[in-house]
């Protein structure tokens, strides 16, 4: 049975090469993103593949435009098998620096909108699934400028392994994978990206791609003893 994936942040960066992944491997993707030209353009790739895709702009902050997009998943494919959490912001800015709305904008993004994507997804998943959330080395490991970005990411490893729990007498793995700097193109126009990636043990950066691999893997039915796990791809770098 051909499965089917949501996959939010899925215009660019490493939501899109997951949404790649996934239709190259014969998933059924729908693909969230709130920005529309882009969503666009990588449906339209992947529609010209020849896979089953559908689209769906949505800003994810609030429960019901996450609810949203799960019933017209449910209405367009009969059911969700798969959750990619992928969207979010990545905002730098010194601590002492961070607005009140700072705070609540990247909370709404990172934290409610991966919450609220995760219980949708689950009141669907009637006969098991799998959850993916994207989190980041920075939820554990402090680097400057990003205070209000790194507790999100923790709050996001804390969130999954509280989900998995709840989740898995029904059947449903929760996952999160934990990059460290990928190389993707917003990435690489930054000017902390250099320095980040020198700093690697590997020397070289994180490509989207290898962690699209893990992301897959650990949505494969199978690997039925992989929950609550925050598995990283750092390229060394929580060893520095």
């Amino acid at each position: 049975m051909t499965r089917v994936a949501i996959i939010t942040g899925a215009a660019g960066g490493l939501g899109r090469s997951c949404a790649e992944k996934f239709a190259q491997e014969g998933t059924i993707v729908a693909l969230v993103d709130a920005d529309p030209e882009a969503l666009d353009k990588t449906a339209g790739a992947l529609d010209a593949d020849g896979v089953g895709v559908v689209a769906h702009e949505a800003d994810l902050r609030t429960r019901e435009a996450c609810a949203e997009v799960v019933a017209r998943t449910v209405s367009e494919f009969g059911r969700v098998d798969v959750l990619v959490n992928a969207a979010g912001v990545y905002p730098r800015r010194p601590a002492l620096d961070i607005s009140a709305d700072d705070w609540q904008h990247v909370f709404q993004v990172n934290v409610l909108g991966t919450y609220f994507m995760m219980v949708e997804a689950i009141a669907e998943m009637r006969t098991g699934g799998s959850i993916v959330n994207i989190s980041s080395v920075d939820g554990f490991k402090a680097h400057p400028d990003n205070a209000h970005y790194a507790a999100t990411k923790a709050a996001v490893i804390s969130l999954t392994r509280s989900l998995a729990l709840e989740a898995a007498p029904l059947g449903i793995r929760v996952n999160s994978v934990a990059p460290g700097p990928m190389a993707t193109e917003a990435a690489k126009l930054t000017e902390w990206y250099g320095p980040m990636v020198e700093e690697l043990p590997t020397g070289s950066p994180i490509e989207p791609s290898e962690v699209a691999e893990l992301v897959f893997y650990l949505s494969r039915a199978e690997n039925v003893s992989i929950a609550g796990e925050n598995i990283v791809v750092s390229g060394g770098g929580v060893i520095v």
